[in-house]
């Protein structure tokens, strides 16, 4: 019941460092969302989609649709908010050069 919905978009000329930049740039509304108190749900969910979210918000063919995220408060009471994933320990897929 998120009361914000935002599509995501970006111009399908743009090269792969592009996606790295954009990746930078959703993190960045996330943190800000969190420091104002709201939470956030990023959707890649969406993109498969972009056939039926293309004509209702006038997304033009050279635009891509990256992803979706939701923006509201977290509402603890439902369930659906008690979800955590499982996480790999740190050490099992990084690896620390001195």
């Amino acid at each position: 019941d998120a009361p914000v919905g935002l599509i995501f978009t970006v111009d399908r000329r743009l090269n792969k460092g592009s996606w790295i930049d954009y990746g930078m740039f959703l993190q960045n509304i996330m943190v800000a969302a969190r420091g104002r108190g709201l939470h956030t749900c990023p959707q890649a969910a969406f993109a498969p989609y972009h056939r039926q979210i293309r004509p209702v918000l006038d997304i033009p063919d050279e635009e891509i649709v990256v992803c979706g995220m939701a923006l509201g408060y977290e509402d603890t009471s439902k369930p659906e908010n008690e979800f955590r994933t499982d996480r790999a320990p740190l050490e099992d897929w990084v690896t620390f050069a001195t």
